[in-house]
């Protein structure tokens, strides 16, 4: 129980106070008025027998006067002088008059005695009144000069260990007289300007450094070994959709975990750092804010102090790195495509035009049933048949327009067919194309979308190292658009399959070849999920996967992106008139 300082003093003082008065009265009382008391019982008692006896001689001297009286004695005064003096001396009689009236005066100085105790209680009683009231007085002194600055130093000390250091101990206004409390005041004044002055000071260091990593364009955050997040700058609450800062731990912030996360099945850089002692580490992790997006985190160990662990964390979003990819790729293919069309269309042309001669000069004659004319137009139709492959590729990359259009998705896949049926056929695979006959529209970029559909059809592929077969089937409800790609091949064990869209993530024959990037499904993925729809797949291993696109139906389309591909329609029509 707390008992301020002001009231411990006040009933220390009120106590010792009381407490000498009752022992000063009891005192007093015992040594005094009771031993007076005593006497004036003993000497009341002694007068009350000297009267009696007093009483008894008068009464038998007026008997003994009475009786010589009636009977007419005469006493010789010479012969009995001592009897003749009691009987007929008045003045005995008086001495006894006088000795009751002297036993009644003691007896009054006994009472006036008494009266002057009673007197001398009353005046100890106002004494004590007095003295509280000099003690109230004593105590209101001690509380203004020493209990209420005392009281201010403890309340303002309250306040600054909850933090608030802005407040300060009022001084009193031109003191005449400085104490030891005013020196404190001032000094405990001092000490707090110079706490916030430096508390300050800290602010703007941290502040400043805040600014610094917040410069950064990638994601950065400061872990302990407890997984708490000591510091992190904006681009990495920008990563995981939180604007409040410092969440407690990192499992928190990056998967919304409520315990650390298992380091079985995950790289946890923390585990690896701080636990096994690496230098560095890379993986990539995909967070709960967006779980379409892909981060590559770069961790290494932070060396501040001997008693703590920190390791630091560098987290960069590779969204904008497969753009990148992307476009290097699409360049690299149109590259490769004009340097097909200049090398192998002119050396096929060349062909073209030699067998065309060849045919008119020795074949021109022979009926179209011989034997060496079909095999010579054989040779002849399938050079123009692969006079037609650079074309192709050519086509994909001419006029290529980033704005979103409306296009026929079953005629961009029948394209495709024909760009990798070549391909396919060398390696023993049969593509079967199962589409309906009327066009379905699709809104997005049609040459992107060509080239996820290359991706993935490469992939199922190069999963048939034995021959095979890739059916694509297309259709379209109410519900939306679904194309799927179906491939006998050796298929994804379920351990890789949540993989497979990871960059950089290859597993040979399963998705990709050993020596691939790593990047097609990637790819694919964020061109599909650009256009508003998805990717969902399916696999057994050893028989096959299955890659399907849902686009939602174009009625669902938001209307500031039914607005934008009306405008951009409406340009490209003008410019066809023009």
């Amino acid at each position: 129980m707390f008992l301020s300082l002001n009231r411990k003093i006040i009933y220390m003082i009120f106590t010792l106070t009381l407490s000498s008065c009752l022992l000063f009265l009891y005192t007093f009382y015992m040594a005094y008025s009771v031993k007076i008391q005593k006497d004036q019982q003993l000497s009341i008692q002694r007068n009350q027998q000297y009267n009696s006896l007093l009483l008894n001689n008068i009464n038998i001297i007026k008997e003994l006067k009475n009786f010589v009286n009636k009977n007419h004695i005469t006493i010789d005064a010479k012969k009995n002088q001592y009897l003749h003096s009691l009987i007929f001396d008045t003045e005995n009689v008086n001495f006894l008059v006088k000795e009751q009236q002297s036993i009644a005066e003691r007896n009054a100085q006994f009472s006036e005695q008494y009266k002057t105790i009673k007197h001398g209680v009353a005046i100890i009683t106002i004494s004590t009144v007095l003295q509280l009231i000099f003690l109230f007085i004593t105590g209101w002194i001690i509380k203004r000069l020493i209990l209420t600055p005392i009281n201010n130093i403890s309340a303002i000390s309250e306040q600054i260990s909850l933090g608030n250091i802005s407040l300060r101990i009022p001084e009193r206004k031109n003191p005449h007289f400085i104490d030891e409390l005013d020196h404190l005041t001032s000094t405990f004044n001092n000490m707090l300007d110079n706490l916030q002055n430096m508390m300050n000071k800290i602010k703007e260091e941290e502040n400043f450094l805040q600014s610094i990593i917040d410069s950064i364009p990638d994601g950065i955050r400061v872990i302990d070994d407890k997984y708490n997040i000591i510091i992190a700058n904006k681009n990495y609450y920008k990563l995981v959709g939180n604007s409040s800062k410092r969440p407690a731990k990192c499992y928190a912030s990056s998967f919304g975990y409520k315990s650390p996360c298992n380091t079985v099945s995950f790289k946890c850089p923390i585990h690896e750092i701080i636990q096994n002692s690496q230098k560095s580490i890379s993986t990539i992790q995909q967070f709960s804010h967006s779980p379409n997006n892909y981060l590559a985190v770069n961790a290494a160990p932070l060396f501040y102090d001997n008693n703590h662990h920190y390791i630091i964390e560098s987290i960069r979003d590779l969204s904008h790195d497969i753009d990148f990819s992307h476009q290097q790729k699409v360049s690299s293919l149109g590259f490769l495509s004009s340097s097909i069309a200049h090398e192998i269309k002119n050396q096929l042309g060349a062909i073209r035009i030699i067998i065309e001669h060849f045919i008119i000069k020795y074949f021109s004659d022979k009926p179209d049933n011989a034997e060496d004319k079909k095999l010579i137009n054989m040779i002849y139709n399938e050079i123009v048949n692969a006079t037609k492959v650079p074309e192709r590729l050519l086509k994909l990359m001419r006029n290529r327009d980033l704005s979103y259009t409306s296009f026929d998705c079953v005629a961009a896949i029948a394209e495709t067919v024909e760009v990798l049926d070549y391909e396919a056929k060398i390696n023993g695979i049969e593509i079967k194309l199962q589409a309906p006959s009327k066009a379905i529209m699709l809104t997005g970029n049609e040459t992107d979308f060509k080239i996820a559909s290359i991706n993935i059809i490469l992939n199922a592929i190069k999963a048939m190292p034995q021959k095979g077969i890739i059916k694509i089937k297309l259709s379209s409800s109410s519900q939306g658009i679904q194309i799927s790609f179906t491939d006998s091949g050796s298929g994804i064990s379920k351990e890789n399959l949540h993989k497979i869209f990871t960059p950089f993530f290859s597993h040979g024959s399963q998705s990709q070849t050993p020596s691939g990037t790593g990047l097609g499904l990637s790819i694919a993925k964020s061109i599909i999920e650009k256009q508003g729809g998805n990717i969902t797949v399916s696999s057994t291993l050893g028989k096959g996967s299955c890659f399907t696109f849902n686009f939602p139906s174009q009625k669902d389309l938001p209307k500031s992106k039914q607005q934008t591909i009306k405008t951009i329609n409406q340009t490209s029509k003008r410019g066809k008139n023009k």
